[in-house]
């Protein structure tokens, strides 16, 4: 289905993501007491299979914050860190060196839920915004995990319903005072109804 998705379209949710990272650069500004700059989003229907291909292994581990959207469009959203992503951020907010994601104190786990749920949340605000659909994220979870695993745990159901697609917000992170700049993806996975609804509110 997401595959009829025309240049308007995608235009459109360009334009939902640009207004999304512009407050969460904002609120990210303000959490962590530095200037955040975020680049305008870029927006793709892919098979949800070349995911796992985005990072340098399928089976990297990664971590990834998910939030479940209920109300008139249900699904998930999902953001993806990189283990370099992960290992900058929190040298930054801690000062020490993160050798293994699989074992984040508390303090860092809170800190990317946060910046997760930060994201996340003003990508949805803006969504219910352009649409008119009232969307009620849930509070978000952190998931450390291979990408592929987190990949196929989403995969299934669109499976069952026919999807193979998926749609990828690709968005670079500057956060003043870090040289590098940081990788977020963004996934959004609706529901089979809330994909139609989403249609709809685009035009289609």
């Amino acid at each position: 289905m997401l595959e009829k998705l025309g240049e308007a379209q995608l235009d459109a949710i360009r334009e939902v993501g640009n207004i999304g990272t512009g407050n969460a650069a904002t609120a990210l500004s303000m959490m962590l007491d530095k200037k955040v700059d975020i680049s305008v989003p870029q927006v793709k229907v892919i098979p949800i299979s070349k995911i796992p291909f985005l990072f340098e292994k399928p089976e990297e581990i990664v971590c990834a914050v998910k939030m479940e959207l209920k109300e008139e469009m249900t699904g998930e959203i999902i953001l993806i860190f990189e283990p370099k992503t992960v290992t900058i951020i929190g040298k930054a907010l801690t000062g020490m060196e993160i050798s293994d994601v699989t074992q984040l104190d508390e303090f860092t786990s809170s800190m990317l839920k946060e910046i997760g749920n930060i994201m996340c949340g003003s990508y949805v605000t803006a969504l219910s915004g352009f649409t008119n659909l009232f969307i009620n994220p849930e509070p978000p979870d952190l998931v450390v995990d291979m990408i592929s695993a987190i990949i196929s745990e989403i995969s299934i159901p669109l499976a069952l319903a026919g999807e193979e697609n998926i749609m990828l917000i690709e968005t670079l992170v500057k956060i003043e005072g870090i040289e590098e700049e940081l990788t977020g993806y963004l996934l959004l996975v609706p529901s089979v109804d809330s994909l139609e609804k989403l249609l709809k509110a685009l035009g289609m």
